[in-house]
Order: structure tokens, then C-alpha cells, then sequence
């Protein structure tokens, strides 16, 4: 992707045989695209201070402005269930992005869990520098965002269209 979102313009589960956004009420289109606007915020957010530049520090308050990371993952971990257990993509859509569903789903439930449980102790924190030491997690990370705003994307232009078919 060129930095600009499509969207601008406008534990494993069992995946449905044949789920599609298209079945979905409006009300539910419109919850999953104001989801999305606020992970591509926080994606937004993250990528601009990755390119601030930062160095590793063993202070974890060093993981401080990485909250929008956390914020990211927490939000495509919630449309990534909704993609798997509500079916709010095509098999064809889905099919594409299994394998990025499946094995980033674990680090995207552990990311909501830090951002919305307060731990008993820093220990349990999991250090941002394990979690970025990963190129390939960023690039799936990244790779479902994409496909998660190119789905809803072409479902809002399809509702579009049909509206002004006769």
C-alpha cells in the first residue's frame, strides 16, 4: 500500500463456507467501516512514529508510544473474529488472508488483552521490541488491514451501486 488507505476515499475458528458482508444489515457495515476508520487511525499513528525513529531501551516505559500499536492490533484483532466467526467477508476474500488470520490472531487477542486489562505487574508485558523484531508479524499485520478495508471498501461501492439500480 502507498501509506494512503483505501478507505480514505471514502485460538483458531472454524471459517464459513460462505460468508459475505452482503447478508449483513447496514447497521453492521456501518459498525465494521467505524471499526476500521479507527484501526486505520491507529495504524496511522503507529507507522508515523515507527518513522520517528526509535531505539531499543530495556525501560519499559521505552514502550510508551507504542500505545497505537496496541490500539492497531486490538482492532484488526476484533475485525479478524468478526471475518471468522461472523462472516463478514467472501470464502474467495477469506481464502486469501487464512494464513495471515491463523497465525497472527494469538499476537492480535494478546495486544487487546494488554490494551484493555491493566496487568498485576510490568512482567507481563510484553515488550514492543519482541513484538516489531518481527518483520514478517508487520507485514501481516499490514496485509490484513489492506485486505480488511479493500472487503469493506468494495462492499460499501456495491450497496452504493445497488441503490441506484432501478
Amino acid at each position: 500500500m502507498n501509506g494512503q488507505s483505501t478507505m480514505a476515499r471514502g485460538q483458531s475458528a472454524e471459517i464459513p463456507a460462505n460468508g459475505s458482508s452482503r447478508n449483513k444489515s447496514v447497521d453492521r457495515l456501518t459498525c465494521l467501516l467505524r471499526h476500521w476508520t479507527w484501526a486505520d487511525e491507529a495504524k496511522a499513528r503507529f507507522e508515523q512514529e515507527l518513522a520517528g525513529g526509535w531505539e531499543y531501551d530495556e525501560a519499559l516505559a521505552a514502550d510508551h508510544p507504542f500505545g497505537a500499536y496496541y490500539h492497531w492490533c486490538a482492532l484488526l484483532c476484533g475485525l479478524s473474529e468478526a471475518a471468522l466467526e461472523h462472516g463478514f467477508l467472501s470464502s474467495r476474500q477469506l481464502a486469501a488472508i487464512r494464513q495471515d488470520l491463523e497465525a497472527g490472531l494469538p499476537g492480535l487477542r494478546a495486544c487487546r488483552q494488554l490494551l484493555v486489562v491493566i496487568p498485576s505487574s510490568l512482567e507481563q508485558h510484553p515488550r514492543i521490541a519482541h513484538l516489531l523484531g518481527d518483520d514478517e508479524a508487520i507485514g501481516r499485520l499490514r496485509r490484513l488491514h489492506h485486505a480488511f478495508g479493500e472487503a469493506l471498501y468494495e462492499e460499501q461501492t456495491s450497496r452504493e451501486l445497488d441503490l441506484l439500480d432501478p
